[in-house]
């Protein structure tokens, strides 16, 4: 059986516009018009506006290992990644991603553990499969994915887990509940040996990327229209590019998507707090909000999350919300 070899990936590494007021000599020596005091005013009022920064070419980090739960509503979520520069990130709180890191050779102790299980030589779907004399009701169970480096491969399993409530309608599977200990294994790593990491302080998943997406509609505001006083988007986004023409366009659907660098992701987030529920902090999986948009008359929504080490930082292949 075939491991890959752990591969030491080498990471990432305003103009402020000014307001000049002509001075008029005589009688506004002596008193501020009340004009220039409403412009300028108005121009500290004003946010400026930045231009979206381009974002670098850096190579993903292969995976190792990574490890989704999911069910029947909403999409997959990670709960552990393993890449080859030993980065591990987990999802040990709801919405928060964390990390710490691996030795070379403890990155391989774990790869190594999950190849020996034998699960992982090809692709497998473990569906449960109803005891003989049962109809069991027709729900979305919940769902494990397992991707595992083998070689050259990157081999996906799936399977419903064992410990369901209704257990006792399916037949029992001994592959089932050996992949579902080895993924339970993922949510608690206390059984890694201290010496296997070089950093086992779990910290706050810093993305150096972010996938913006954004969905605007001039002319279908909410059925229940905006809270009074919800500033209107054009307001609050500090960008330069219009918000209804960022990034470029998701294939069949009406989404738009644009990659922002850190840095771009932090203003956003500064931009939008105060304005609305948006809440979008290191560590964070995700972060989404709706905005009022032309006077009311249309609404914008946005949906932001990180960019993982293993991805590149572009939207093509992502996938835009479900709602």
């Amino acid at each position: 059986m075939r491991w890959l070899p752990v591969v030491l990936i080498a990471a990432l590494v305003a103009c402020e516009p000014r307001v000049i007021v002509t001075r008029t000599p005589g009688a506004s020596d002596g008193a501020t018009p009340s004009g220039t005091a409403q412009a300028s005013a108005t121009a500290r009022a004003t946010p400026v506006k930045i231009a979206i920064q381009q974002v670098p070419s850096v190579a993903p980090a292969a995976r190792l290992i990574s490890y989704e739960r999911g069910g029947d509503i909403g999409q997959p979520t990670l709960r552990f990644l393993l890449t080859s520069d030993g980065l591990v990130i987990t999802q040990d709180t709801p919405g928060q991603l964390t990390q710490r890191k691996l030795t070379p050779g403890g990155a391989a102790n774990v790869l190594l553990q999950a190849l020996q299980t034998g699960f992982f030589e090809r692709d497998a779907d473990l569906q449960r499969v109803p005891v003989p004399g049962t109809t069991p009701p027709a729900h979305g169970p919940t769902v494990l994915i397992l991707s595992v480096a083998n070689g050259t491969k990157d081999v996906r399993v799936t399977l419903v887990p064992t410990g369901q409530p209704d257990d006792e309608l399916y037949q029992k599977s001994a592959d089932r509940e050996k992949l579902t200990n080895l993924a339970r294994g993922y949510e608690d790593l206390a059984w890694v040996p201290q010496s296997s990491w070089s950093d086992s302080r779990p910290q706050p998943y810093r993305a150096p990327f972010h996938r913006l997406f954004v969905l605007a509609e001039p002319n279908a505001a909410p059925a229940g229209g905006f809270p009074q006083g919800t500033q209107d988007a054009d307001a609050v986004w500090p960008f330069l590019t219009p918000i209804g023409s960022v990034g470029e366009t998701m294939s069949g659907t009406a989404w738009r998507c644009v990659v922002l660098i850190d840095s771009d992701a932090q203003a956003l987030s500064s931009a939008l707090t105060p304005a609305s529920e948006w809440h979008y902090e290191t560590g964070n999986l995700v972060a989404t909000t709706a905005l009022s948009w032309r006077n009311g008359i249309g609404s914008v929504r946005l949906h932001i999350t990180p960019v993982l080490p293993h991805e590149s930082a572009k939207c093509a292949g992502a996938s835009p919300p479900a709602f």
